[in-house]
């Protein structure tokens, strides 16, 4: 044992999958029971804690018991307008407004200035934590920004899956970049369609499923084929029920399969003046119940699985009006994490659940 303070623990703070960062002593700071970087599995530990004594707690070095108990100091936290421009996220989707409020297409939709924007958001998803990233995204957002923001948003979530698939340097900027355009068609729409705060007609929706086959046509010949693929076929499915091809499985590219999910995500996740916001765990449970439908599998499994460890120990404010921390997030129930108040652990429910994340700006540095 090393000469840092030691505090005394209740074991039924303790979860199975708990990584340790520091070693975990017997209730007399004698014998350690679990080294430095061992996962808790709590049978083996209550086994050790009948052999050494002292059933109902362990010691444990002051760094960890703030940590599990979550008695430290809370996290700094900054209102999203100011997470925004701190991370550079405003900066980016105002960039992209002014290209895509841009009359003239001909000036700017060219690869050497998609090549340059898509730069610079592979530039920050090395710089910016994922969840500051996805904080960013489910700010309220206006009509008149609406296009920019969710495109945005579909590049930097493409490129963050590009990541976690392992793929190179130029596919994640081509996935990107795939994300960013990905809706370009939108603009040629009647405004009074995409900015009406109602449900679609018959009609108007017809309307709006032309909005991949304009992207297309504006890319024209000058754009990669799979960066084309990717933006005429998001919207397809892999049981044949998309459009506007109404093509199915091995004919849809892995450019528009990753970009479908980005789109879904958010899409379920933001706030506009006429949608509620969907709390990005549920949006993953819905997205694991296959709710939305022709998704490749092997993706979204891939998707839920990163960003699981992704929301691990962020803070949240519950429905009883207090900060909790998340402990677990079942894989086959995100919707219902486990949360940690103080000493008490306990899984989420129809009467305690989480209402928000807790926004925190974390850099990569």
């Amino acid at each position: 044992m090393d000469d840092k303070k030691l505090r005394e623990l209740p074991v039924e703070c303790l979860w199975d999958g708990l990584i340790l960062n520091d070693d975990i002593y017997n209730h007399s700071g004698e014998v350690m029971l679990l080294p430095k970087g061992e996962v808790v599995v709590k049978s083996k530990l209550e086994k050790l804690l009948q052999f050494y004594g002292g059933e109902k707690s362990v010691m444990v070095h002051e760094s960890t018991y703030l940590e599990i108990t979550g008695d430290e100091h809370e996290i700094a936290t900054i209102s999203k307008d100011e997470m925004e421009r701190q991370s550079g996220y405003e900066k980016l989707h105002q960039n992209i407004g002014i290209l895509f409020h841009n009359s003239n297409t001909e000036l700017w939709l060219n690869q050497e200035k998609m090549d340059a924007l898509s730069q610079e958001i592979a530039d920050k998803l090395g710089e910016l934590d994922p969840v500051t990233i996805f904080e960013c995204m489910n700010i309220q957002r206006t009509a008149e920004e609406e296009l920019q923001r969710h495109s945005l948003n579909v590049a930097f979530l493409n490129g963050i899956q590009a990541k976690w698939l392992g793929m190179e340097q130029d596919e994640i900027r081509k996935l990107i970049q795939a994300g960013l355009l990905h809706d370009i068609g939108k603009i040629v729409l009647p405004e009074e369609i995409l900015s009406v705060p109602r449900k679609l007609t018959e009609n108007e929706t017809e309307v709006v499923r032309m909005h991949p086959v304009y992207s297309d046509r504006l890319l024209m010949d000058q754009f990669d084929d799979e960066i084309r693929s990717a933006v005429r076929h998001h919207h397809e499915r892999l049981d044949g029920r998309g459009y506007p091809d109404g093509i199915m499985a091995e004919d849809i590219g892995l450019f528009a399969r990753v970009t479908a999910i980005s789109d879904i995500y958010d899409v379920a996740v933001s706030e506009t003046s006429y949608k509620k916001p969907i709390l990005p765990l549920n949006v993953l449970g819905m997205l694991y119940r296959e709710e939305f439908g022709g998704l490749d599998r092997m993706l979204v499994m891939n998707f839920i699985k990163n960003m699981r460890a992704k929301y691990m120990g962020r803070q949240v404010l519950m429905s009883d009006g207090r900060r909790g921390i998340i402990r677990y997030i079942p894989f086959n129930d995100t919707g219902h994490p486990v949360i940690q108040q103080g000493a008490v652990i306990k899984q989420t429910n129809n009467e305690w659940f989480c209402k928000a994340t807790i926004v925190e700006y974390v850099s990569n540095d």
